[in-house]
């Protein structure tokens, strides 16, 4: 899980804001290191412009973390698409395997901000745990 703050507001982290979207920026940590290297991945958790929040904000901040270190062992992880998905073979270049690709044609959403295949990202995967 990551766990980290950041000098802006959490608007300017949407797909049109200053920043760009927050999944597309968590994607390659969470999927690319966290993920690959075998690790369940818990949603992350951000904390938004704490330097520009009033103390009270900052404090329900430390609380809200306090309160969810007490049940990360009961969090559902993130969801990644998994290799069941992907002809794992060098003669099928580790690609999606056709029926996986015929399935999605119709989903509103790719499978994950990595797999996006030409669709809108799914909404906050990175950010929020299917379910």
């Amino acid at each position: 899980m990551l766990s980290f703050s950041t000098g802006s507001m959490q608007t300017m982290y949407r797909p049109d804001g200053l920043n760009g979207d927050i999944n597309v920026t968590l994607w390659p940590l969470q999927n690319g290191v966290l993920h690959f290297c075998g690790f369940q991945v818990l949603a992350p958790q951000v904390f938004w412009c704490p330097g520009h929040s009033p103390p009270a904000n900052r404090t329900a901040m430390l609380d809200g973390w306090r309160a969810r270190l007490k049940t990360l062992l009961v969090e559902r992880p993130l969801t990644f698409a998994p290799c069941e998905l992907f002809d794992l073979t060098f003669p099928g270049g580790f690609m999606l395997r056709p029926e996986v690709r015929e399935e999605q044609r119709t989903r509103p959403h790719g499978i994950t901000t990595g797999h996006h295949l030409g669709k809108p990202l799914p909404p906050d995967n990175q950010l929020k745990a299917e379910g």
